[in-house]
């Protein structure tokens, strides 16, 4: 059976029981049916039924997660658009992809000029008289856009069909270390752009699960606090990045409710885990690994408690793939290296995507066809980072590969100066960036940027004077009040890189 039918049936099964919690009002799945079969009636009322793809204004309300489930029903896909992201890009989004339509449950619906804006804010019927008819499902249809950063300053739009999240659904199935219940309370920080919201979203709600939201405009962290002390959360998946603004709150938290603590999105580190697990000691801790081309998730490491965990540079493991997904290391010729021979990690499966959307240039780039140690050959993206496999088949994260500088001659990974710097007493639990910014005569200076007011660092450069090459070591030091972060909560280096220049 395919999701969405899985996503209706468990929809029905539960339906006096609590599918969201937003912003302290709870909804439960029959609510949320009967939401489904009103926007369902307004999107066949409104929208042309050849018309694939349609944009979807994502804010924190019942009727925009109901919405994705209507256009899902309808075989249609939705495009994230963030109302508090500019104006130009969201419109330039959606006229990359001919999207026509846009539905909205904004009070004051977003300007868009051009597009058919759809308003989906109102009173609700009973489903009673609108039984389940699913338009026939096609695991080739797109289920939805999304778009990332591109490095030429254009967003890419990465396209995930109905059988890519089926896939990705199957492998959660059938793996043993991340089993929910109905009874789970599951946290949903994500921005609806941000994929990680699907994997936080999807498993809750295939088992009759509630899913307690974070508004846009909260200050994540305080939120997330005040879900977790209010409601006794079970489930938390979190960007790591998260964690660091919680730290200083850790000798507050006690959570024994919680039962996995998932992470993804970014870099681990060990020494925050170890310190969180005794905020949350019931707790399973995961580190999801997977981009955005692969939907969402390819893999994942389950840290081990009171026992020694597998880490690069004080970054945990990104474990090992799915029981279907494909790994391997390649070089720079795409030619695959052995065990403990760092490279560029590349991954194949059902979950990945058929390509960038109307971007061939890009696809020849990141994508690849290799044949396996099987025989058989696949297709591979090419994901950017730096990883080696250990000799028990574990993949450890080096870095991006476009954070690798060369100064001098010499390769540098910045998570090593990083690492060292994390390791010093006087930058331990700060929040802290290596960067490499062009100097005056046009070479490579590295840049430490530390999270915090100015502090003296004449013991720390000792430190790293003992400790590393004379290459390695920043040249200069910049301290920044706040760091800047991006909607989906990674730390945004665009940004950084433009506050030191």
């Amino acid at each position: 059976m395919n999701f969405v039918n899985r996503l209706y049936n468990s929809f029905v099964l539960n339906s006096k029981s609590n599918a969201f919690c937003i912003d302290d009002t709870f909804y439960t799945y029959e609510e949320l049916l009967n939401y489904i079969v009103r926007i369902r009636k307004i999107i066949n009322r409104n929208i042309e039924s050849n018309e694939r793809i349609i944009g979807l204004v994502t804010n924190n309300d019942i009727e925009t997660y109901a919405a994705i489930f209507s256009l899902w029903i309808e075989g249609k896909a939705y495009i994230p658009i963030n109302p508090f992201t500019p104006k130009a890009r969201n419109i330039d989004i959606l006229k990359s992809t001919d999207v026509v339509s846009v539905l909205d449950s904004s009070k004051t619906p977003i300007r868009l000029a051009s597009f058919n804006i759809i308003k989906t804010l109102s009173s609700y019927s009973s489903h009673d008289d609108a039984p389940f008819d699913a338009v026939p499902y096609r695991g080739n249809n797109i289920a939805y856009v999304l778009f990332t950063s591109g490095s030429t300053g254009a967003p890419k739009g990465v396209p995930i069909c109905f059988k890519n999240l089926d896939t990705l659904i199957a492998e959660l199935d059938i793996d043993e270390a991340y089993k929910l219940k109905p009874s789970d309370r599951c946290l949903q920080m994500y921005e609806l752009t941000f994929d990680a919201s699907l994997t936080a979203l999807l498993p809750s709600l295939l088992v009759g699960a509630c899913s307690y939201t974070v508004p846009s405009n909260a200050i994540k962290y305080f939120y997330i606090i005040k879900l977790l002390h209010r409601y006794e959360l079970t489930v938390m998946k979190m960007v790591p990045s998260i964690i660091n603004y919680l730290r200083p709150y850790f000798s507050e938290i006690k959570a024994p409710s919680v039962r996995y603590s998932i992470f993804g999105g970014e870099k681990l580190y060990e020494d925050v885990v170890q310190e969180w697990i005794k905020c949350v000691p019931n707790s399973k801790v995961l580190n999801h690994y997977g981009p955005t081309e692969f939907t969402v998730c390819s893999g994942y490491y389950a840290y081990k408690f009171n026992k020694k965990n597998r880490s690069h540079n004080g970054v945990l493991s990104i474990g090992k793939p799915f029981k279907n997904v494909d790994y391997i290391i390649v070089d720079e010729e795409n030619r695959e290296l052995k065990d403990n021979q760092e490279g560029e990690l590349c991954l194949s499966g059902n979950q990945l995507t058929q390509g960038y959307w109307n971007n061939n240039k890009l696809n020849e780039q990141a994508f690849f066809l290799h044949k396996t140690a099987s025989g058989i050959t696949k297709k591979f993206y090419k994901t950017g980072d730096i990883c080696f496999r250990d000799k028990d088949g574990y993949y450890l994260y080096v870095g991006r590969k476009d954070f690798q500088l060369k100064i001098g001659g010499y390769r540098v990974e910045l998570g090593e100066i990083e690492y060292h710097i994390k390791s010093h007493s006087s930058a331990k639990f700060k929040n802290l960036v290596v960067m490499g910014v062009k100097s005056q005569n046009n070479t490579i200076e590295l840049v430490l940027v530390i999270e915090s007011s100015q502090f003296d660092i004449d013991d720390l450069f000792s430190f790293l004077k003992e400790n590393l090459v004379d290459y390695m070591i920043p040249r200069r030091t910049v301290f920044i009040d706040s760091f800047p972060y991006t909607k989906n909560g990674k730390l945004d280096r665009k940004e950084i890189r433009k506050m030191i220049r």
